[in-house]
């Protein structure tokens, strides 16, 4: 094993996607839901890096990894090939990886896409600007406009596997792949998720 016991190493860890899928339903009647290959529509911006935290190691060769702080979350679109574009924010943050040294993994939690002072284009937001669209007074706390008018900059989860590959016992650095599964944005909740599958 290349870390010895200790009760905590200060790590730094860098991810880098390399594929990123979209949940859909499956273009056939009685196929099941799907992950589809999509085009990612952000520059060269989606790098986690600078990660920081603790990673522990128990008596039996049990690792923990504590995410802490660094760039840990990153605003990413992607579309789908009917066109549809599905924004996310690709996030680790708070992750807490259990395992061994070979495969660990955990959750983590993806805020929302959009921070609780964002308006929409009817001036309506989680914290500031009007509690409804002001064109329709009459109609305005009709329920059918519900999940657009009362916003929500909820907390939502994910979880992610990481695959230890190699190690340069010279540097210290361990290198390997990753897979997350994570919900896209939810519009300040107008909208369902759909699950991102995120691979590097």
């Amino acid at each position: 094993f290349f870390f010895k016991q200790k009760p905590a190493y200060e790590i730094q860890v860098c991810l880098e996607p390399t594929s990123f899928k979209v949940k859909e339903e499956s273009q056939f009647k009685s196929g099941e839901e799907e992950f589809v290959d999509t085009k990612l529509m952000t520059r060269l911006t989606y790098t986690l890096d600078e990660i920081s935290g603790s990673l522990s190691v128990g008596g039996n060769g049990d690792i923990t990894f504590t995410e802490e702080d660094g760039i840990d979350y990153a605003a990413v679109t992607v579309q789908l090939p009917g066109g549809e574009r599905v924004p996310f924010l690709f996030s680790v943050k708070e992750l807490v990886a259990k395992g061994n040294s070979n495969q660990f993994g955990g959750d983590f939690s993806v805020p929302s896409y959009r921070g609780a002072t964002f308006l929409d284009p009817k001036g309506r937001g989680a914290a500031t600007g009007y509690d409804n669209a002001v064109a329709l007074p009459a109609a305005s706390d009709a329920e059918e406009f519900e999940k657009e008018n009362i916003k929500s900059n909820a907390v939502l989860k994910g979880s992610a596997v990481f695959n230890v590959a190699k190690f340069d016992a010279a540097t210290g650095e361990v290198a390997g792949v990753f897979e997350s599964i994570q919900p896209s944005d939810t519009d300040m909740g107008a909208k369902a998720p759909k699950d991102i599958k995120i691979t590097g």
